[in-house]
């Protein structure tokens, strides 16, 4: 199964949004960012080998 992401907030709440003549476009639920960007893990270690990532690059 895998697993598409956010690029600002890393949920993995988002949806198709639009696309046709502008290409896929995708929503994130959490933070409404609407991008064509998005990040894709084949499975959910590697999701969450990134976001632990990220979370420490915060602190």
């Amino acid at each position: 199964m895998s697993f598409r992401a956010c690029p600002y907030c890393m949920s993995i709440r988002i949806y198709p949004y639009m696309g046709f003549m502008t290409g896929q476009q995708y929503q994130c639920q959490d933070c409404e960012n609407i991008s064509a960007i998005i990040l894709e893990f084949d499975d959910e270690e590697s999701y969450k080998a990134v976001l632990a990532a990220r979370l420490s690059e915060e602190e």
